[in-house]
């Protein structure tokens, strides 16, 4: 399913849950204020994080990629050790291999990532990586290392590191140049810190049921490509490889023993739709000649599922059913289905879209992918009420889910119901920081709704959404 976008071009599905009672208070702003950072204060840190990404990055609003990373995270966090608090797993468009990972469990994977891991498991080997330097307490001991070297605040390096990664050109001239901290000695910290993420992240593998292995094989990818100064290896600048360190993480897996690699074919998919899509392709025919005149080392699922996106966005429908067709035992895979949808929908067929997704829906009310195809597919087909329900269902366990409520909001303006659009409008705006835009949205609504009860349920969320914005000025005033 593909839906329009909310930022800068860029579809958004970020994640954040702003309960009522929230206390937006600062974290201790002294000096040396992160030994004692309660796991409350780092999940609303983590927050903070969340909303400053969603106005700055391209986070893909692409249920079946979120839902599909979202699997692959929650299967090692299960395993994980140390884990203080819910993780969040983000997609971002960026056909750069790499990765990172905040404070509060937020953990960000470019969609260059399932570019370069040639299997799931090697995939799943970077996000354990990245749990662990958050189990690890990586970041909260470089905040805490470096509050004791300068005189900066505790918030204000917070919101400095927060910056450094969503957008490493700012973030580190603030690191180095307002903060007085060198990008050298970051990046020899982050060093300090890789071999403990590495035995981390090889046995948390293990225990997840992966190929412990896997990690010295993407170790193995990203070594070979040290000396190249292709901006697309990204991952080279934040997480410096070494053959010693290859040797280790080869030398610990093995006391693990060897494992298969994992078969499942959403890694084929994933990956399929993240090199049709995601890494920037402006010719899709020569990449359609490519894939048919050279098919080795392509799994079936990949060539049949690229073939057919590429169909698709060639307005190609027929041709891309043809290779959907080819994908056999596969009909009920959340990939196809979603891609499925996406043809009813150009070719005018949404009810028969919305009639193929009851099923798998009805079995799995609360995967992402399903609900999501499922209400725009009711929507498109004029049963705004159905979809609605669905929505507001979803949304209730998933309040965060940004694409679930622009799409909800869509549904409510379809109906005309102001009161309700203009709530989850001011609700979609404090989710990415926009609080004027937030705030203005409450205020038609106080306008629109009537009851009491109603207008009593604005006036909270505004009152909530002001301390969100206060604690989120905080932060960066103290990064001035």
């Amino acid at each position: 399913m593909r839906f329009r976008s909310w930022l800068s071009g860029c579809a958004l599905t970020l994640l954040l849950a702003t309960p009522a009672a929230a206390d937006y208070a600062l974290p201790d702003i002294g000096t040396a204020g992160v030994q004692g950072l309660t796991v409350e204060r780092e999940r609303q840190i983590g927050e903070y994080f969340l909303r400053q990404a969603r106005g700055a990055l391209p986070v893909a609003g692409d249920p079946v990629m979120n839902e599909y990373l979202t699997s692959i995270g929650s299967r090692l966090v299960m395993a994980a050790r140390d884990v203080r608090f819910p993780f969040t797993f983000l997609v971002v468009v960026n056909p750069e291999l790499n990765a990172a990972a905040f404070l509060g469990g937020v953990v960000q994977v470019n969609t260059g990532l399932f570019h370069y891991a040639e299997n799931e498991d090697e995939f799943a080997s970077v996000i354990a990586h990245e749990i662990s330097h958050v189990t690890q307490r990586h970041i909260a001991r470089f905040i805490e290392d470096q509050s004791q070297k300068t005189t900066l605040t505790t918030a204000g390096l917070i919101g400095a590191v927060a910056m450094s990664i969503i957008n490493p050109t700012v973030g580190l001239a603030a690191l180095s140049t307002t903060m007085g901290v060198s990008a050298q000695t970051r990046i020899s910290f982050t060093r300090e810190n890789e071999a403990e993420a590495d035995r981390a992240g090889i046995d948390l593998l293990a225990r997840a049921g992966f190929n412990p292995m896997a990690m010295a094989d993407m170790f193995e990818i990203l070594l070979a490509k040290q000396g190249n100064i292709n901006p697309m290896y990204a991952m080279l600048i934040d997480h410096p490889l070494s053959g010693v360190r290859v040797s280790e993480a080869r030398s610990r897996a093995a006391q693990l023993g060897r494992r298969r690699n994992s078969v499942n074919p959403n890694y084929d998919f994933a990956r399929a739709r993240a090199d049709v899509r995601y890494m920037g392709v402006r010719d899709l025919n020569a990449m359609k000649r490519s894939l048919l005149g050279n098919p080795y080392g392509r799994s079936a699922n990949y060539l049949n599922y690229a073939l057919a996106l590429i169909c698709y966005e060639q307005d190609s429908t027929a041709e891309a059913l043809s290779y959907l067709d080819k994908l056999k035992g596969q009909q009920d895979n959340i990939f196809v289905l979603d891609l499925r949808t996406d043809i009813d929908l150009k070719n005018g067929r949404a009810k028969e879209a919305a009639a193929r997704l009851q099923e798998p829906y009805r079995r799995s009310p609360d995967n992402e992918a399903l609900a999501l195809n499922l209400a725009n597919a009711l929507k498109e087909s004029g049963q705004t009420a159905s979809a609605i329900k669905i929505l507001k269902r979803f949304t209730e366990r998933h309040p965060e889910n940004v694409t679930a409520l622009s799409l909800l909001s869509e549904c409510y303006s379809a109906q005309r119901d102001r009161c309700n659009a203009m709530v989850t409008t001011g609700e979609l705006n404090a989710l990415k920081a926009a609080y004027p835009e937030a705030l203005g949205a409450f205020d038609r609504a106080l306008s629109s709704c009537t009851g009491q009860y109603s207008r009593d349920i604005v006036r909270a969320l505004v009152s909530q959404v002001s301390e969100q914005r206060r604690f989120d000025d905080a932060i960066k005033e103290q990064m001035r």
